[in-house]
């Protein structure tokens, strides 16, 4: 894997030099392979946009709290804790298509149902602006994970946003269709009338994307496993969705309140893999955890859920260690992932203790580690 993924390899046949783009996830990137070689196994990882609300008189946010900037320090981000300070998404940017990432799923925000709020969670999605606005963002592709309730109030809303994005050259797409996912498929089932309201929504949306010129769209909801009810995948089938993701398998990890080692949490991820794919015939976008640990939100925010539980002993080595799992569970199961991808847990969510972003303690070792991953991957398939 490099940093410029754009290859292009040529076959003669019948005498003819034909050119042909072989689309990676069929999005914006071509990868060019040898025929007979593999397809390499895409890397990416979620976005959290909470680095960009307005600062109290002492520089602190809701998410930038005080008990994260003093006993947590050592999570801080390089550029310090602010992603909108000029400069720092193209740095951003640079850090993970330098390490091999390949696009990054924005957590994505739609406030309709909020009017009070609306400006100031808007802020979530600063991020993305940022990024859409950066100019070198076509190191990296993405898409959106819609993580605001909707109901049919907002969804005509919702759908007009988000499809907006798929005309961007650098919109992930697999096989040509663009990708986008819904976090709370629970509140999409109270909120736009059940399993039927979500269906007759997801037909809606794909009418929308048609008028906008987009044919097929690839629309995914966040699961969880359930190995007490095999049934329990069927569901999102039945609603008309074409893949299944995590977010973070952190839950499944738990085994009991307080500390728990960094390698519970990847039991957890393994868990997840296969109780999701083993009870559903829809693709499957894997996650790979890099830690799990809200105890500075959670003292900060008393009142509000927090986990019980968290993940030591993580380090770089172990996460690459665990990336490296993740890609040889995906190659050995190709027919049951989303274009042979992979989502890691999670850019920058420093709060909840799961990142990769260089940070002032540890400097780039998370990459480092991640970027030799993701070579070694690619020498493996050009070979």
């Amino acid at each position: 894997m490099t940093t410029k993924k754009n290859h292009i390899t040529f076959y003669a046949i019948a005498g003819l030099l034909l050119s042909v783009a072989a689309w990676s996830c069929g999005n914006s990137k071509e990868a060019s392979l040898a025929e007979g070689t593999e397809t390499p196994v895409k890397v990416g990882a979620w976005y959290f946009g909470g680095w960009s609300f307005p600062p109290d008189e002492n520089g602190h946010t809701f998410h930038i709290s005080p008990t994260l900037t003093t006993a947590y320090r050592d999570r801080e981000p390089a550029w310090g804790w602010r992603e909108d300070v000029p400069g720092v998404m193209e740095q951003q940017i640079n850090y993970a298509a330098d390490a091999g990432l390949d696009f990054w799923g924005f957590c994505w925000y739609d406030n309709t149902l909020r009017p009070e709020d609306a400006e100031l969670m808007d802020n979530l999605n600063t991020a993305l602006e940022l990024f859409m606005n950066a100019n070198n963002r076509d190191r990296l592709d993405f898409f959106l994970l819609s993580c605001f309730p909707v109901s049919p109030v907002n969804w005509e809303q919702v759908c007009d946003r988000t499809i907006a994005y798929f005309d961007e050259p650098n919109y992930l797409r697999v096989d040509g269709k663009p990708v986008i996912a819904f976090f709370n498929f629970d509140e999409m089932v109270n909120g736009l009338g059940g399993t039927e309201g979500v269906k007759s929504a997801l037909v809606r949306f794909r009418e929308k994307a048609l008028e906008a010129g987009h044919r097929e769209v690839l629309i995914g909801a966040r699961t969880f496993p359930r190995p007490q009810d095999p049934t329990y995948q069927e569901t999102y089938r039945s609603c008309g969705f074409d893949f299944l993701t995590t977010y973070n398998n952190s839950d499944d990890g738990r085994k009991h309140a307080g500390s728990h080692p960094f390698d519970a949490l990847l039991e957890g991820d393994r868990a997840s893999w296969t109780g999701i794919t083993d009870h559903t015939p829809l693709p499957f976008l894997p996650v790979v955890g890099t830690g799990y640990d809200m105890r500075p939100w959670a003292q900060d925010h008393p009142t509000l859920p927090a986990s019980d539980y968290w993940y030591t002993g993580v380090t770089p080595t172990k996460i690459a260690e665990h990336l490296e799992a993740g890609i040889r569970w995906v190659k050995e199961h190709r027919a049951k992932t989303l274009g042979e991808m992979i989502v890691l847990y999670a850019w920058n969510e420093n709060g909840e203790g799961a990142w990769l972003t260089p940070t002032k303690a540890e400097g780039t070792a998370r990459l480092d580690q991640i970027r030799q991953v993701i070579e070694r991957e690619a020498a493996t398939n050009n070979k």
